[in-house]
């Protein structure tokens, strides 16, 4: 009677070790690839992986000019893996959105009402502990953006976790030792602790200020064309 009722539950659990299995390799066929051509073809180089958090959560985030190029590079900032919230219009795509989701991407939010992808961030943060990524755009108008960042900033006090600025720009490059061209650079920042108290509607305003100012630690991560050679 025991074996009985155990082996569904066995074999439920197999299943799901098999899936995050699959789901891993494939991630890191994926970012090998991906690691292997920006590395060659376009000079990837990063700086401040110290700043990554071997174990233990964290939310990255940029202000990304190329949706999926910056998901390849940003997958090269750390040996874990990292879950990308990505916009729901793409993953509605019907290449992109079943192998980005293969991948660990998860849609970003439709309307008010729609909370899934909240507690896809909830999960990887609080029962995965795992790295998580929100980017948003650089099309954008400024004010949107900050809007956005300070919707990172209530993901970050709710799941306890800090944010992690960093830029990607390009820069003059020899590519491949053979032509000059523009090299990808990913310039890490500190983490950022957030304190619990701008999750309140009365801290609203100290909330989009520091939304504001990672912004601003975003832009000061990048090399102004004026420093290049």
């Amino acid at each position: 009677m025991v074996e009985t009722t155990q082996e569904p539950e066995t074999k439920g659990k197999d299943k799901i070790v098999s899936k995050d299995l699959m789901e891993d390799i494939l991630y890191a066929a994926v970012k090998g690839f991906s690691g292997f051509g920006l590395i060659n073809l376009t000079d990837l180089k990063i700086e401040g992986k110290e700043n990554i958090p071997i174990r233990g959560k964290a939310i990255l985030t940029t202000i990304s000019d190329n949706a999926l190029r910056d998901m390849a590079i940003i997958s090269q900032v750390s040996a874990r893996r990292i879950h990308f919230m990505v916009h729901h219009k793409l993953m509605k795509h019907q290449i992109y959105g079943p192998v980005l989701k293969t991948l660990g991407m998860f849609r970003s939010t439709i309307d008010k009402e729609d909370t899934e992808p909240i507690d896809m961030v909830f999960k990887y943060l609080n029962e995965v502990g795992d790295l998580v990524a929100m980017t948003p755009e650089s099309r954008l108008d400024p004010e949107t953006q900050v809007k956005a960042m300070a919707g990172i900033i209530k993901f970050a006090v709710a799941g306890e976790a800090p944010i992690i600025p960093m830029a990607i720009f390009t820069e003059k490059a020899r590519i491949l030792n053979l032509f000059d061209g523009r090299g990808i650079r990913v310039n890490i920042g500190t983490p950022l602790k957030i304190e619990k108290r701008l999750t309140r509607e009365k801290y609203r305003d100290q909330r989009y200020e520091l939304a504001g100012d990672i912004l601003k630690i975003i832009d000061t991560l990048k090399v102004r064309p004026e420093q290049e050679e």
